[in-house]
């Protein structure tokens, strides 16, 4: 499809603030402790030959840094330095494949600000979900500071290619990105893995649009061979 940019309101192909367990697996429900689940995109409406729902989701770290730059140790070929990957299963529901200690939020030595920050997302976050059910708009808690009511861009980008950015690194150190129309305006990257199999644009969005904290731009890829989908992060 021909990318369609800076969305605000529900479309049919789109499901805001899903509930966890239709993003997460049961053997992976303690993601809902680390990710939020901002919307689920029917694959098709990116591809008509794709199948399924796919979840763009908010990571509650970083608090400061990268998220994974605490936890290198813990890092393997699915998560790593501000980017991971998981598996979407035949249910539609993320499974997690790194170690679970990647999350900072995982590990006894986790620092208390952190843990502070981890509880005034999901705060901030129930509560834009209950303006949802109130209103049906997602409006964000600093839009209701201001006492805007505005709805929130649900998604910066739909389809398409994703842009050259601060993203680029450091996930290349891991991944093959090929950049397109090199040192023009339409300068995009392209995802593959070790193997050559390609990683497709899905969506991006800013995590701060929805919580009180995030990326500017969460970007998310899918690889329909495997239906692992990959997530980095653009932080302007």
């Amino acid at each position: 499809m021909d990318q369609i940019q800076n969305i605000t309101e529900p479309q049919p192909y789109l499901t805001p603030l899903p509930e966890n367990e239709d993003v997460f697996a049961p053997d992976s429900a303690f993601l809902a402790k680390h990710l939020l689940p901002l919307v689920s995109i029917d694959l098709s409406a990116v591809n008509p030959e794709w199948r399924g729902k796919i979840h763009l989701v908010n990571p509650i770290e970083p608090y400061e840094c990268y998220i994974g730059s605490e936890t290198t140790q813990f890092a393997n070929e699915f998560a790593n330095e501000n980017w991971f990957v998981m598996q979407l299963n035949d249910k539609n529901q993320y499974e997690w494949l790194g170690n679970r200690e990647y999350f900072a939020l995982e590990n006894a030595e986790c620092d208390a600000d952190l843990r502070k920050h981890s509880q005034e997302m999901h705060l901030d976050y129930s509560q834009v979900k209950q303006r949802f059910l109130t209103t049906g708009k997602v409006i964000s808690g600093s839009d209701v500071t201001y006492e805007n009511d505005e709805p929130t861009v649900l998604l910066n980008q739909l389809g398409g290619d994703a842009s050259y950015g601060n993203w680029n690194h450091p996930i290349s150190d891991h991944f093959e990105l090929k950049i397109i129309n090199k040192d023009t305006d339409d300068e995009v990257t392209h995802v593959y893995d070790q193997t050559g199999l390609r990683y497709y644009f899905i969506a991006s969005a800013s995590g701060w649009e929805y919580c009180n904290h995030g990326a500017d731009d969460i970007l998310m890829f899918y690889q329909p061979e495997t239906k692992r989908v990959l997530y980095t992060f653009d932080w302007t």
